[in-house]
């Protein structure tokens, strides 16, 4: 399943990539969404490059009943960005143990003093019969944590 988010930020550039590669910050973006156990990392290099690794834990408690047949009780999700140059890199979301992936490519570009960072993956599980419907769901979890992670940052550069 193809998957397009476009979110916008009311910060400069700079403003927008720092808050991205702030631990911190992304730490506060998965525990808005739910999160109750997160690890961080983001190395950055000199060159521009960079990669943020999120790791979350989540109960999946009031989630719909087709995620806890197949996650059971808790959601735990890798998610790894690596930006080959502040304004383009690429992403990639698992879920340990579980034949789900999140492929593709995020870009940061300054329309006019709006920054807009626009997510083109591909939504890919690999379950007989359910597939299909199980990457609906994980493509609106990924939306939302873009919604929840696009509200904090523009409460955060007001």
């Amino acid at each position: 399943m193809r998957f397009h988010k476009a979110i916008e930020f009311t910060g400069s550039f700079d403003q927008v990539r720092e808050l991205l590669l702030d631990p911190a910050f992304r730490e506060e973006v998965a525990r808005e969404a739910g999160a109750e156990e997160v690890v961080v990392s983001v190395d950055e290099q000199a060159s521009g490059s960079a990669v943020a690794t999120i790791d979350t834990r989540q109960p999946t408690t009031g989630m719909p009943a087709l995620a806890t047949k197949f996650l059971g009780g808790e959601l735990a999700v890798h998610q790894e960005e690596r930006w080959a140059a502040p304004e383009s890199g690429t992403m990639l979301v698992t879920i340990p143990g579980q034949p789900g992936r999140v492929e593709g490519t995020v870009t940061l570009e300054d329309r006019n003093g709006v920054v807009v960072q626009t997510v083109d993956a591909e939504v890919t599980v690999k379950i007989p019969l359910v597939g299909g419907k199980v990457e609906k769901l994980i493509g609106s979890v990924v939306g939302h944590v873009l919604k929840i992670q696009e509200q904090t940052a523009n409460e955060r550069l007001r």
